[in-house]
């Protein structure tokens, strides 16, 4: 019988997560099958759905609910840390990343490494540790052996929290599976404050009939991963037992490489000529720099040896989000 913990449960991805979990009564942890005794999301605002599905459900800052309510983290054998301020955010405001994304994140971190079971924590990272600068700049394939060089705060914090993670591992106080996702799209729902989340609203707006703007140039490329992608990738490397997993390194999630102008081909396939009447193509400088920083192509050999792979194709992403929108 398990104890799972998922942080920022009540978001988008935690949500979906949260769905795939429920659709057995058992799961795989560090390469054992167990039954699920209770699942506990954490979040600042739960919607009442998950209150009457049996969910125990936290809410409120995740720091102060790790300081206060430490029998949420007792004996418990998998915590899925996907709660986080996202790109925008952390780069509008230095002091708002450091507390809710390193301060927590740490806090966190050190709760789990008291507990005697040495729990299984499954952190949620990105490729935003990856940048360049003009004398270290980034290779054009990203393999398992580049360094990371974030340039941006969120990456920063995400990179010093893998780092944490990975300590706590090699003393064998937790275990770590640090899984970096690509930017998630088509995300449904309100555009956030993320750098990145034009790559949802260009696609998601027009098939709704809203207006939406293409802040960077046609040719850009960027590395995607669908909602499916990054749920099965998860609970894939919770399922990888320590000893095949190795490392307490971060992987790469395998996803969609595209271009902007690929993304907005597949927009047009599945939702007609006249959706793209709802795009703008206004430049916007902050964002350009941001994604111009990211790396498009990435090659893990570590991914394909843990039988992590990508498959899919946008323009079958984007009709999933039409059909079920």
């Amino acid at each position: 019988m398990a104890r799972i913990v998922v942080t920022g449960g009540a978001g988008f991805l935690g949500h979906c997560f949260i769905d795939a979990l429920l659709e057995s009564d058992q799961v795989v942890i560090n390469g054992d099958t167990v039954s699920i005794e209770s699942l506990c999301v954490i979040d600042r605002l739960i919607p009442e759905h998950f209150k009457v599905q049996g969910i125990q459900t936290v809410e409120g800052d995740l720091l102060s609910i790790i300081q206060k309510r430490r029998e949420l983290f007792r004996d418990v054998d998998a915590v899925v840390h996907l709660a986080s301020a996202v790109s925008g955010e952390c780069e509008a405001d230095l002091e708002l990343g450091l507390e809710e994304n390193l301060t927590a994140g740490m806090a966190l971190g050190r709760r789990l490494a008291q507990e005697n079971n040495k729990p299984l924590l499954v952190f949620s990272s990105s490729l935003a540790v990856y940048g360049g600068t003009p004398d270290f700049p980034l290779p054009s394939v990203i393999t398992d052996d580049v360094r990371p060089n974030p340039q941006n705060s969120y990456g920063a914090q995400k990179l010093m929290l893998e780092t944490l993670y990975a300590d706590l591992a090699r003393r064998g106080l937790i275990s770590i599976r640090t899984l970096r996702l690509m930017t998630v799209s088509v995300r449904p729902g309100k555009p956030n404050q993320a750098a990145s989340g034009f790559l949802s609203g260009i696609i998601r707006e027009p098939l709704l009939g809203i207006n939406s703007n293409v802040p960077v140039p046609m040719d850009t490329e960027v590395a995607l991963n669908s909602p499916k992608q990054a749920v099965d990738g998860l609970i894939r490397v919770m399922g990888i037992s320590d000893r095949v997993w190795g490392s307490p390194l971060g992987l790469n999630l395998p996803g969609i490489r595209i271009s902007i102008r690929g993304m907005i081909d597949a927009l047009q396939l599945v939702g007609g000529r006249h959706v793209l009447d709802y795009l703008t193509y206004e430049p916007d400088p902050l964002v350009q720099q941001i994604v111009a920083g990211w790396p498009s192509r990435f090659e893990s050999v570590r991914a394909r040896t843990l039988k992590i792979r990508s498959v899919e194709l946008f323009e079958a992403v984007v009709r999933h989000f039409q059909d079920t929108r």
